[in-house]
């Protein structure tokens, strides 16, 4: 799964509309992925208890759909990077960017 042209799109969302801090994107080291990583302005979710570097996946809308996105990629990723949890960023063709969490095992719900 090589996103590399994705990459930019997301830096650039990630910092100039979202006002992240220290965004950089690096290559992961067994595969052709490329992830970016920053500093949110504040707390994504009430379950954080502080601010912490987040790691974020950028993806094709079309790639998301079609499933290239396999359960086993996903373990690689959170094995490589150790992390709780990883952001798709999910670029549609009109340039347009939402963001998912996607979390290692089961997480509970949200609180309200």
């Amino acid at each position: 799964m090589d996103n590399s042209e994705l990459v930019e799109l997301v830096k650039t969302n990630l910092s100039h509309q979202q006002l992240w801090d220290s965004v950089r994107s690096f290559k992961l080291s067994n595969s052709d992925t490329w992830m970016v990583n920053g500093l949110p302005p504040h707390k994504l979710s009430n379950d954080d208890e502080e601010l912490e570097t987040e790691w974020i996946l950028p993806v094709e809308l079309q790639q998301y759909n079609s499933g290239n996105m396999t359960l086993e990629m996903a373990d690689q990723f959170f094995a490589e990077l150790k992390c709780r949890r990883i952001i798709l960023g999910i670029v549609n063709d009109d340039g347009t960017v939402v963001y998912y969490f996607m979390y290692k095992g089961l997480h509970k719900p949200k609180k309200n």
